[in-house]
């Protein structure tokens, strides 16, 4: 094995609608993930010299080096392969932490893409499915290609075309931590007796309808009332041009679809300076 550098960008959900709330807490989702350019996050692979196990190494707050989807990646794969070998990881975060674009889950997909790359006997593309969806519920889609419409907790995939291929999109990073377990007992104090909402949508099986969706995400409502700020970005988003903007799953980062390049640049410059000096990225390419 050798020192290998890998890159990894998050998702932005183009829509997302709570669809079900099962006995054990969890909820059921439909929503369209889409891969992100930008920002990335940093993963140096280095072998160690040591029998096994994984250590990692990073200096960004709020990061639990014992405890994280890179520790529980290679353990999971470890006990279901017996494939464990030693390695350090660095971890470069560029994607910011509790914002909603899942930049946990992608570090977590990197540890075990690299893990198949390196077994003699990887697992087959069932089984590693599997294993990443105990990881974390949209795990699986960092496993992936391309835009993917996700059901159940998240992790019952399917491919789909995004529709946004050749838009231009601005990403706004406000600097709110929105916990996702907060979120979910938010959304249940304010829905206690949901069983199915109006929107499965809709019938979100007709896979043309997506686009008329975009920008919709049953977080906003909460999310936006403890956080009014995110309400404003997203105002100031549609104000300066954007065709769609909405959450990122369950917050805090926010995003702005274009059609054309020069409406997203002006509006990420209009972003820069608002208010509480939000991280803003783009304008960015969608490839697919």
């Amino acid at each position: 094995m050798r020192e290998e550098t890998v890159h990894t960008g998050g998702k932005i959900n183009l829509f997302l609608f709570i669809t079900g709330r099962r006995e054990n807490g969890y909820h059921e989702l439909d929503t369209l993930f889409v891969r992100l350019p930008e920002p990335q996050d940093t993963l140096v692979f280095r072998p160690a010299d040591r029998a096994s196990g994984i250590r990692v190494v990073c200096s960004a707050p709020g990061i639990d080096l014992e405890k994280n989807t890179l520790t529980k990646s290679y353990e999971l794969y470890a006990r279901a392969t017996g494939f464990a070998p030693a390695v350090d990881v660095e971890l470069l975060k560029g994607i910011p932490h509790g914002a909603g674009l899942g930049g946990g889950s992608a570090d977590g997909a990197e540890v075990l893409a690299w893990l198949q790359r390196q077994n003699p006997h990887p697992l087959e593309a069932l089984e590693l499915n599997a294993l990443a969806a105990r990881v974390g519920a949209d795990v699986p889609f960092f496993l992936a290609e391309g835009a993917s419409f996700a059901e159940g907790i998240g992790d019952i995939l399917t491919p789909a075309e995004s529709g946004i291929k050749g838009w231009h999109g601005v990403l706004v990073c406000p600097k709110v931590h929105v916990d996702t377990a907060w979120a979910y007992r938010a959304w249940d104090a304010e829905n206690p007796s949901f069983s199915l909402t109006g929107k499965k949508k809709e019938d979100t099986t007709n896979r043309s309808s997506y686009q008329c969706f975009y920008g919709m995400n049953d977080f906003e409502p909460v999310v936006f009332a403890a956080n009014p700020e995110l309400a404003k970005l997203k105002a100031l988003l549609i104000q300066q041009g954007a065709d769609i903007a909405g959450m990122s799953g369950s917050g805090s980062a926010l995003f702005g679809l274009f059609q054309d390049r020069e409406s997203a640049g002006h509006a990420a410059e209009a972003l820069r300076e608002a208010e509480g000096s939000p991280s803003v990225y783009g304008p960015f390419r969608f490839e697919a």
